[in-house]
């Protein structure tokens, strides 16, 4: 079954199902932080506001565990110098233009 996955996911964006599966859990991590940040700042009772404070606590604990782990793996390198972030997006780009 993993292997399934791992080739569905590897035929349709040219990566592993895993740094597919890593970049669409911190985005979700980042989104739901950011929704529950907004509920945080309109709750209107104290404790309300301490319940989800602790969810986006929660929720960036997540995205940081997760960006720690596509980091570990080599798949992104926030600390590169720019230009080569942006060669090296720009090349990735380039080779999923090229298979489509």
């Amino acid at each position: 079954m993993g292997d399934m996955i791992n080739n569905l996911f590897s035929r349709a964006t040219d990566s592993s199902a895993d740094e597919t599966l890593s970049y669409t859990a911190m985005a979700s991590a980042a989104a739901a932080a950011g929704a529950y940040l907004a509920a945080t700042l309109q709750a209107t009772t104290p404790e309300l506001r301490a319940m989800l404070g602790g969810i986006v606590s929660q929720k960036i604990m997540e995205h940081e565990a997760m960006t720690n782990y596509v980091m570990s793996k080599g798949w992104m390198n926030p600390y590169d110098d720019p230009a080569r972030q942006l060669e090296a997006s720009y090349n990735y780009s380039q080779s999923i233009i090229s298979k489509h």
